[in-house]
Order: C-alpha cells, then structure tokens, then sequence
C-alpha cells in the first residue's frame, strides 16, 4: 500500500464528511449525490456499499452530530459540581461557542428538521428523538438543581438555545451569545431557588 493511500480516509468516511460540509452550507435537498461523490472523490457505487440510501447518509451524519453534542454536554458540565453550576456552565458555553467568528450558526439538526416537516419522515423523527433526548436532560438538570417548575424550566432552555442558534444570521454570533446568557439568567432567577 502506497503512502498516499495509506494516509487517505476510507470512501465511506470521505463522503460522509463530504456530505456533512455540503449538507450543512448548502441544505439536504439541495444537495445531489453526484456532488457528494464529486468533493468526495469517491464513486456512486462507494457511496451506496456503505450507504444504501441518501436517507441512510443523513441519519448517519445526524447521529454523528447527536453524539457529538451528547459528548459536548459531558464535557461542559462535568467540572461544575451542582446541576445549578451545570445548567449555567452549559449556557455559558454555548454562548462562548457562537461568539467564536469561525461558527456558523444553527446546528445541522435544527437545519434537517427543517428541510423534513414531515412528521412521519425519518429524517424529521429521528431529529425530533433527540431534540426531546436534549430537552429532557435539561428538564431533569432543572430538577435536580430545585427548578419551581423544572419542565418548564428545562423547555424554555431549550427553546433559547435553538433559538439563539437560529439568529446567528441575523444577530450575529456576539450578540446571540450576549442574548442566550440574559435569558438563562432569567429563567434561572425566575425558576431556581436562590444560590
């Protein structure tokens, strides 16, 4: 085997990182497999050995962002040493990540959800399964920190950061970030008890 080869990614992981990139600047639907396979440097025949739809390659590229962002969690919020330390570490972070110039705003899963309005299309449930998996540990971290209303709590939080995701466009990535760490301070004084 040849050095360049050897140093080359698999057919499989090319695409689907080719399609990532593609899928996320120019949108799924808009996006042709023939593309794909072109940045890819790959064949159709590559692609479908390892993928059989355009469906599969979506879901695989969605559960790759879904497991990133279940590592990302961990991550931001195991050195905070309350679920009150964690709800706030994890704002935090999510506001220093989109003040960062080099990001582009809303996550892939928001951009898929949208593209599939569908309630019945894999694509939209499989999104929808883990938005609720997120929105879920968000309501058991308001729980365990003392929430009033810990649903509520946990629902708002997840709503402003799909929401501060979402206007990075037009706010830009500072100020989204300024506004998702004064609407969690909100919520916090509102439905947390006192520190």
């Amino acid at each position: 085997m040849s050095e360049a080869t050897a140093g080359k990614p698999k057919a499989a992981q090319r695409i689907q990182s080719a399609a990532k990139d593609l899928f996320y600047r120019q949108g799924i639907r808009a996006t042709g497999i023939e593309e794909v396979c072109r940045v890819a440097e790959a064949t159709k025949m590559s692609l479908y050995r390892a993928y059989p739809s355009k469906d599969a390659l979506i879901a695989a590229i969605l559960c790759e962002d879904a497991e990133e962002w279940d590592v990302w969690f961990k991550e931001v919020t195991e050195a905070a040493p309350t679920a009150v330390g964690k709800l706030r570490a994890l704002m935090e972070a999510a506001a220093r990540e989109m003040e960062d110039p080099d990001y582009r705003g809303c996550c892939p899963l928001l951009l898929a959800q949208a593209e599939f309005p569908d309630p019945e299309h894999p694509t939209h449930r499989l999104v929808a399964s883990f938005k609720g998996r997120m929105c879920q540990a968000l309501v058991d971290l308001s729980r365990e920190a003392g929430a009033t209303e810990p649903q509520r709590l946990g629902e708002l939080l997840a709503m402003l950061f799909d929401g501060a995701w979402s206007s990075i466009p037009h706010l830009g990535g500072k100020r989204a970030g300024e506004v998702l760490r004064d609407g969690a301070d909100l919520f916090f004084r509102a439905l947390l008890p006192p520190e």
